[in-house]
């Protein structure tokens, strides 16, 4: 994808990034992305956060992705920083630059680079394709190019901080899961023929002078899926976490819980929730008491659904903040002395431990609800449904020759039993018994189910309900 140059001004006298062990360039450049129900003020303290982080000495993006809103009817960011924002960094003060996603834009040069991979094809066949300028970005474009545009953000260096303003809380779930289900989608779509392909290219083109039709469409997918495996990458790095924005009361508390499952289940970070328009000074009349009251037996609640995790209180103020002068008020309030960052973190990962004649694969969903969960066995992978969302983990090599003896919920987690499979057992010589791998590294990650699903599922288990056993699908 070709996202659109959001370059900071001054980044061509940026100091060149550091080199990690192998040489390549280390990353540098910390991401937070904002989301939460409608009308909590997920801009508003955006931007309060990439102001706070400028104010610091951090050359910050704050990129709103308002375009995607299901609805439109949130704050505009331009309204809230009292500055023109447009799709290109804008400078709002000092060491803080602003920028509003372009779908249209963004389409028409990714159009562009596709057009490029399969124009050999195209004009074989005697098709002319159409300029980017007369086409509609179709629906749903704007997500997967919203992705690469916070990809380039982040992995250009420029930026010390980029702070996302992100869509409502359901479309930024859907969003931010897309990298991995669409590398699902794309390796169980991909043309049967791609060895053969490749292997009979040289030769029919050396008879026929032609392109392959099937060697052009293996391009171009081989070319999204690593476009796919960067953006997650750059979603699951230790510098990127997401930040959930809820009011105090109980609406879409299920929600923000649904949320927090589905981003540990991708293997993304959640570093924080930002309880907003909190009343923190006990009122003088009776009806406010009663507001502070719910507020607190809310907020109580929030604090149990989010054990674990760092929450930041932003007391309730009678005007929406607007202008810098009221959104660093607003970040002092939340964040007091501290950078607004907080610590590294990895993100949650899937972990094998060997447990008595067996092995357990801890997988973390915190707030998962096990009524609504499904766990299936196909060959080498194991399918894992929550809610409405899904996903697929290739086992380790000891858990493959293993059979799924149960599966129970505890302690935020989903532990599941293997026990060795005597058809497979013992061990191959110099095979480890144990480790641990996320979703995108080594042992575990997205992959397609061999033909023929296994039988194994999981057996009820004693602790507690076991999952029960799902269809597979792509996410």
């Amino acid at each position: 994808m070709s996202p659109s140059d959001n370059r900071a001004p001054d980044s061509a006298a940026a100091p060149a990034p550091p080199a990690d062990a192998q040489g390549h360039p280390a990353r540098v450049t910390n991401l937070v992305l904002f989301t939460g129900k409608g009308g909590s003020g997920v801009t508003t303290l955006a931007a309060a956060t990439a102001a706070h982080g400028a104010q610091r000495g951090m050359r910050t993006l704050l990129l709103s992705l308002g375009s995607l809103g299901s609805d439109g009817d949130g704050v505009d960011l331009s309204t809230v920083l009292d500055h023109p924002v447009g799709p290109v960094p804008t400078q709002v003060d000092g060491l803080l630059y602003a920028q509003a996603f372009a779908p249209q834009a963004a389409f028409e040069q990714w159009y562009a680079v596709a057009v490029a991979k399969v124009r050999s094809l195209v004009e074989t066949i005697g098709l002319t394709p159409p300029d980017a300028a007369e086409l509609l970005a179709p629906p749903g474009a704007g997500e997967p190019l919203a992705l690469a545009e916070i990809a380039a953000a982040v992995d250009g260096g420029a930026w010390d901080l980029v702070v996302v303003d992100g869509p409502p809380l359901g479309q930024a779930v859907r969003l931010l899961t897309l990298p991995v289900a669409a590398r699902d989608w794309l390796s169980r779509t991909r043309p049967v023929q791609t060895q053969a392909a490749r292997a009979l290219r040289p030769m029919l083109a050396t008879f026929a002078g032609l392109p392959l039709p099937q060697t052009a469409l293996v391009d171009l997918t081989e070319w999204m899926a690593r476009e796919c495996a960067a953006v997650q990458e750059v979603l699951a790095h230790q510098l990127s976490s997401v930040r959930l924005v809820a009011t105090p009361d109980i609406v879409g508390l299920d929600r923000l819980r649904a949320a927090r499952c589905a981003l540990a289940l991708f293997g993304l970070r959640l570093d924080a929730l930002m309880v907003n328009r909190k009343v923190l000074e006990a009122p003088r009349d009776s009806w406010s008491r009663g507001w502070v009251a719910a507020q607190q037996i809310a907020a109580d609640q929030l604090a149990e659904v989010f054990g674990g995790v760092a929450r930041h209180e932003v007391p309730y103020r009678p005007c929406e903040p607007l202008g810098l002068e009221e959104l660093a008020v607003v970040a002092a309030a939340a964040y007091g002395e501290a950078d607004g960052l907080g610590a590294p973190g990895h993100p949650p990962e899937p972990a094998v431990a060997k447990n008595g004649d067996g092995y357990v694969l801890s997988v973390p969903l915190p707030g998962a609800d096990r009524r609504a969960m499904g766990l299936l066995r196909r060959d080498e992978e194991i399918v894992l449904t929550v809610g409405p969302y899904r996903r697929t983990l290739r086992l380790e090599p000891v858990l493959r020759r293993c059979r799924i003896a149960g599966a129970v919920l505890r302690n935020q987690a989903l532990e599941i039993r293997f026990v060795p499979d005597p058809q497979q057992w013992p061990a191959p010589a110099g095979e480890p018994a144990s480790g641990s791998a996320s979703g995108s590294g080594a042992g575990f990650g997205p992959g397609a189910p061999a033909p023929g699903a296994s039988g194994d599922g999981p057996a009820a288990d004693s602790e507690g309900p076991s999952p029960a056993a799902s269809p597979a699908a792509s996410p």
